[in-house]
């Protein structure tokens, strides 16, 4: 099962990571240059399910005049967990920015930030709160040139440390600036966090330059640095708190990204293609340093680490698109190298110092990733259509040091074609065929034993009809999923197995007349667990899972009052095998009542009440009784 899920998840990622690398865009940096407008909503969510109560409550204001904006963001969220011991975890964040124009090209603004977080755990951070006051100029000397210094004050608690101190910094913007044939963007942020003890600082500067050649060919060269430094508290050992005389050490950590990239875009040509050429240079070092280190421990841990890190990329995307076909294909090659590196520490012996450095070394590595990836459609006819979606790549994970066996070789191959068709103006039907295969293999004969090809094959069919008075949606499913190990027979902790699964889902909903409403949602899923022998193509069974849900409500609608009822059912049943007998192992299920009432107060306020109470049955246990709620508020105004 775990590799089964991890070989989907991966699979996942991987068309995620093509199809997004594309539009990929890094977190703007500049948080006061620019206030944005949205619509006002005061909001609230109580829930209650088995053991566990949840709370989230906000509100967002804006208010936009000539020459004053106001906006104000409040979010609450707080759980509580009833089990054994009880756990409750409130969150609080209070954000308040004004901004007042003094003249068209300058205007002032106040910035509160206050976050408060609450654990009764006793974890590491259970107690934390971070409140800030900052003003705030913006200067606009020409059209395309914005600045905005800032300077403020900052408290700041930690796991029983308070600290105080001053923010101060300035931000940036240069946007559309002309210089010659190209065209300019440039952010820039500058910021400082004394709240001593502790020093935290954010550098920030990205400038991008753009040419058209002409309406068809384009070229963008991008260039970022970053900077950032967090310090934080965490417990201090007994030897370092008694010679320094202090509770809690301090770690700072430094990160330093430098980025390059270059996108040449050529455009409609033959009016038929579009290709990209994006190339990518990431190098990106993280520095830890510890605060109080005493001398007198004799070991590895005291010494500090740092990582480097660089990855380039290089990937092309051609579009095709016509009156009968439209497609793209992406490919991607990347190298990544990390290196673990241990910084010296002068009064320590020199064993401990090696002996760290062999554990950092450890962790190096070094992995070359290459991938293509098609998405086309072919339209046979206006209600005909074919999807076909392709992908596959490879990963080669080396690690350099000799006491390293986990270097490795990754190949991914998923193909799926989909047959979507319009029977009529009311129903839509899909067919649809899906397959992977993936192949892991060690380098080292230490780790071979886990080597093992992961094969899948996924079969759906199903249809969407949508009339005056029904809407149904179904989807009917089987999936078989098979792993086999290459050595097994050398290592019998190494089974090869097969997971087999088929599903049916069905939502539909009746209109009984314009006041009145059925609505049915449900599914089953029969999964089936087993020893698989793939040379004979023979499984074992020793696993059953029965899932079945329904959920049946029907509603009434009295003007701006819309009231259902209905019943909901969920059961689970596992069963073993003995030899061929199949045999109950446990049962759960729970019936009961359910409702859910929504209102519209007036025009902009909704309320929603969503409930059900449950009759609990469990194999070999006394039946008990549960409810569940989840009640919505919102307003906007």
């Amino acid at each position: 099962m775990k590799l089964f899920k991890n070989t989907i998840i991966t699979g996942v990622l991987g068309i995620l990571f093509l199809f997004t690398s594309m539009v990929k865009c890094q977190q703007d940096s500049l948080e006061l240059l620019i206030l944005h407008s949205a619509p006002n909503i005061l909001f609230t969510n109580l829930s209650k399910q088995l053991n566990t109560y949840n709370l989230r409550s906000g509100f967002l204001y804006s208010s936009n005049t000539e020459t004053f904006s106001l906006k104000v963001q409040e979010n609450f969220n707080s759980s509580f967990i009833k089990s054994t011991t009880k756990n409750i975890r409130d969150e609080q964040a209070l954000k308040i920015k004004t901004l007042y124009r003094i003249n068209n090209n300058l205007l002032a603004g106040l910035d509160v930030l206050s976050n408060i977080l609450s654990d009764n755990r006793r974890i590491e951070i259970n107690q934390a709160s971070v409140s800030s006051a900052i003003l705030f100029a913006q200067y606009m000397p020409e059209e395309f040139l914005l600045i905005d210094p800032f300077f403020g004050y900052s408290f700041n608690r930690q796991i029983g440390e308070a600290d105080n101190g001053y923010v101060y910094g300035s931000e940036a913007l240069l946007n559309n600036y002309r210089l010659s044939d190209f065209n300019l963007q440039s952010a820039l942020r500058f910021n400082n966090e004394d709240i001593s003890p502790r020093k935290n600082f954010l550098r920030y500067i990205n400038v991008a330059a753009s040419k058209e050649f002409n309406q068809f060919v384009s070229n963008t060269f991008e260039g970022k640095f970053i900077q950032k430094r967090k310090d934080f508290y965490y417990t201090a050992d007994s030897v370092t708190a008694n010679e320094f005389g202090i509770k809690n050490n301090i770690q700072s950590r430094i990160e330093t990204t430098y980025f390059l990239q270059n996108k040449l875009q050529l455009n409609q040509i033959f009016d038929l293609l579009d290709v990209n050429f994006i190339s990518r240079l990431n190098w990106r070092i993280i520095d830890r340093d510890t605060r109080y280190r005493s001398k007198s421990i004799r070991s590895g841990n005291i010494f500090d680490s740092k990582i480097e890190e660089l990855k380039l990329e290089v990937e092309s995307a051609t579009s095709y698109r016509s009156d009968f076909f439209s497609g793209t294909l992406i490919a991607i090659y990347s190298e990544r190298d990390e290196k673990n590196i241990t910084k010296k520490f002068e009064g320590i012996d020199e064993s401990f110092f090696e002996q760290r450095s062999d554990l950092e070394k450890r962790k190096n590595n070094i992995s070359f990733r290459s991938a293509i990836a098609f998405n086309g459609d072919l339209f046979i006819s206006g209600n005909d259509r074919i999807n076909i979606s392709l992908f596959q790549s490879k990963l080669k994970y080396d690690t350099p040091s000799i006491e390293n066996d986990d270097d490795r070789d990754e190949i991914l191959s998923i193909a799926r074609l989909r047959y979507l068709k319009k029977v009529s103006p009311f129903f839509e039907a899909i067919i649809s065929a899906e397959g992977s295969i993936s192949h892991v293999v060690y380098i080292f004969a230490s780790r071979s034993s886990n080597n093992y090809i992961n094969r899948t094959l996924k079969l759906s069919a199903g249809g969407i009809y949508s009339g005056s008075r029904l809407i149904s949606r179904n989807i009917f499913e089987v999936s078989a999923n098979y792993t086999v190990y290459d050595f097994e027979d050398i290592n019998p902790n190494f089974q090869s197995f097969s997971f087999r699964q088929f599903s049916a889902t069905d939502s539909t909903v009746l209109f009984l007349s314009k006041r009145m409403s059925i609505e049915l949602l449900g599914f089953i899923k029969l999964s089936e667990q087993g020893d698989l022998k793939w040379a004979e193509f023979s499984t074992r069974p020793t696993r059953f899972v029965e899932e079945i849900f329904i959920e049946s409500k029907i509603f009434a609608l009295f003007n701006k009052l819309k009231t259902g009822i209905g019943v909901r059912f969920f059961a689970l049943s596992n069963y073993n095998y003995k030899v061929k007998e199949k045999l109950i192992d446990s049962r759960y299920s729970s019936i009961g009542p359910l409702t859910e009432i929504t209102y519209s107060v007036i025009e902009k306020i909704n309320l929603r009440l969503y409930g059900w109470y449950e009759i609990i049955s469990e194999r070999n246990s006394l039946q008990r009784e549960q409810a569940n709620l989840n009640f919505e508020l919102q307003w906007n105004f």
